[in-house]
């Protein structure tokens, strides 16, 4: 939640697949520092609570086959009607804060997050005021493909920095502030 009193814009924020863990956490103190009111869902609740499977401070080479092993069959099973039935429930929650001002939210995600960015924003139209998908795994089999899900242990700060040059603007442009 933003610092400052007031409304703010909405932003519904969804990981990766690796789900919610302190990374993620301090990119929605980040945007929510920008003045935006960040939701930031548990994808995997059913599951249990965050984190679902023990993950490693970093996610590296080693670590990554054994983790994707038990993470698979969550994000699988995770099928295009769960994500609208949770977008639906998200939705409803962040716009209901009284924190959160009328008008449309913008919608982000981050590799499996970012199909899922999508199928939200196609799904609610009028509701969205933005989409941002970052290495979103939709490639030539379409929005329903799971197989080219991307590497994360390839950080690169030079790409951060342009992921914030670009999202922060794209905010800016398309959400009021009340």
């Amino acid at each position: 939640m933003p610092e400052y009193d007031g409304q703010h814009p909405g932003r519904l924020m969804y990981t990766d697949g690796f789900g919610i863990r302190p990374v993620l956490r301090e990119m929605a103190r980040e945007l929510a520092g920008h003045g935006y009111y960040v939701l930031v869902p548990h994808l995997f609740y059913r599951h249990g609570p965050a984190p679902v499977t023990e993950l490693p401070e970093h996610i590296g080479e080693e670590a990554r086959p054994a983790v994707l092993a038990r993470l698979m069959p969550l994000i699988e099973a995770h099928t295009a009607d769960r994500v609208l039935r949770g977008a639906d429930a998200y939705l409803r929650f962040l716009t209901a804060q009284p924190e959160v001002g009328a008008g449309p939210v913008a919608v982000t995600g981050y590799c499996i997050g970012g199909l899922l960015a999508t199928r939200t924003a196609a799904a609610h139209p009028g509701r969205i005021a933005a989409l941002a998908a970052f290495h979103g795994p939709v490639g030539a089999d379409g929005p329903d493909s799971l197989s080219r899900i991307t590497d994360t242990d390839a950080f690169d700060p030079a790409a951060l920095r342009l992921h914030w040059d670009r999202l922060l603007p794209l905010l800016g442009r398309t959400l009021t502030r009340n």
